[in-house]
């Protein structure tokens, strides 16, 4: 409908908020002018003496209602029509005022006179608030009405029958032509059809290039909703600090590497009991319950969600990046999660149901970061043993009857980083030393004794 101006979009909702942004810059416009007339109230009050004042006054009067008419009505399905009529009456009015002699002033000047004193100028005030609009098409339409109010203005005093249009033609002797010349433009009923033609191309220019401005504003508020609209969609799916991370750059993620990071395992206990008492409906609703709080836990240590495995959720702390307290941060996290769950449980019991009890496991070490998968479905994650091992911790948690196993290697990697002194590793209490599945050697375990420290 608008041609080049047109939404560059056929989705609703943002059609909905190009629409909503037109009218609150139609709100603000409208503000903008009551406040513009209003200083040009009192600058009349000091410097016209009565009863002059009293006809600017009214005109001022009768542009603030001219504004606000049209606003009142602009919920309504015509609400466009009524601003570009109204766009219209401003200009014929402005025009009037400008051309017109103050009935109230007898002062005795041609009305021709009214194209001495630039009073074009006027009318670009008007395609500035026009501006504020926030819409190129009502840019346009107030240009246009301005430019022909201005036009037809010239047009009728033109053909008034006392207007000097042309200088007398030439007699053959420059000095004298050009005396005649200046004698003629001095005269007060003289007037410029030439000048008034370089103001309207002046206006439509100027109108041309509000219009793109105001198009290309509406263009970059529509990439920045999409561009938030995706970021949120892209939250939805994967942690919000990668998110960040890939909006730094193209693929900022699209070379491996390797550091040190630490892996955390979480999942629920006697999950399969669960499921069997329940209905699949109510298993859905419980896991994303369950997905929530844990990833809640993660991003408010500053962790990144691996992956959403049934039942199962990995993090990791450094895999952007290594960090002074990757370590501490997972732990941390392993703590924040029995928390939630604790408070997740109180409510389940509540309403009579079972509550859930959590394994976690928690290792620190070498991994290698980037993307896997091909290229039309890539997976930032960490691969190694270190998430092989933390994998195998978290399941031992059954076997040692503790919430929490932390492997000896993140113990010494947080006590490293807090510098022995964070009371974080008080409630840990070494348990002992397992061989865990696909490893050789043993590892040391600690074990979270949450009445303790």
């Amino acid at each position: 409908m608008w041609g080049p101006f047109a939404l560059e979009t056929n989705d609703p909702s943002l059609k909905a908020a190009l629409i909503g942004e037109e009218r609150a810059g139609l709100r603000f416009a409208l503000l903008v002018r009551a406040w513009a007339l209003g200083a040009i109230a009192v600058w009349l009050l000091v410097s016209v003496p009565m009863p002059r004042v009293l006809y600017w006054l009214g005109l001022a009067a009768l542009f603030l209602v001219s504004g606000v008419v049209p606003y009142l009505l602009r919920r309504r399905r015509s609400w466009r029509l009524w601003f570009a009529l109204f766009a219209a009456v401003d200009a014929a009015v402005l025009v009037t005022a400008m051309l017109q002699p103050n009935p109230l002033e007898p002062s005795g000047w041609p009305i021709q006179m009214g194209f001495r004193f630039h009073n074009v100028l006027y009318l670009f005030v008007l395609l500035a608030g026009a501006a504020l609009s926030f819409s190129p098409i009502l840019v346009i339409w107030t240009g246009v009405s301005a430019a022909t109010a201005w036009s037809v203005g010239a047009l009728i005093i033109a053909d008034r029958p006392e207007t000097i249009l042309n200088f007398p033609p030439p007699s053959g002797d420059p000095e004298r032509d050009s005396l005649r010349a200046l004698e003629n433009y001095l005269e007060p009923t003289y007037m410029s059809l030439q000048a008034t033609q370089n103001e309207v191309v002046l206006l439509m220019v100027t109108t041309a290039i509000t219009a793109a401005a105001v198009w290309r504003a509406r263009r970059l508020l529509l990439r920045q909703v999409q561009s938030e609209r995706a970021r949120a969609n892209l939250s939805r799916y994967v942690s919000p600090d990668l998110v960040d991370k890939l909006a730094q750059g193209e693929s900022p993620l699209a070379t491996s590497d390797q550091r040190n990071v630490a892996v955390l395992f979480v999942d629920i206990i006697g999950f399969t009991g669960l499921a069997e008492e329940s209905t699949p409906e109510r298993i859905i609703v419980m896991l994303r319950g369950f997905h929530r709080r844990m990833a809640e836990a993660v991003f408010a240590c500053g962790g990144t969600v691996d992956k959403y495995a049934g039942d199962s959720v990995m993090a990791t702390f450094g895999a952007l990046g290594e960090g002074r307290d990757d370590a501490c941060r997972a732990l941390r996290c392993a703590c924040a999660m029995l928390d939630a769950a604790e408070g997740w449980n109180a409510k389940r019991e509540a309403r009579g149901a079972a509550p859930v009890r959590l394994g976690i496991g928690v290792h620190y070490g070498p991994v290698v970061v980037g993307n896997v998968g091909e290229q039309r479905h890539l997976q930032f994650t960490v691969i190694g043993d270190t998430v092989n091992v933390a994998s195998r911790v978290e399941r031992l948690t059954r076997d040692h009857g503790a919430p929490v196993l932390a492997s000896a290697d993140v113990i010494e990697a947080a006590r490293r980083e807090a510098n022995g002194a964070d009371t974080l590793l008080a409630p840990f209490k070494e348990a002992g030393r397992v061989t865990v599945r696909g490893r050789r050697g043993e590892i040391g375990l600690w074990r979270l004794d949450p009445g303790q420290g």
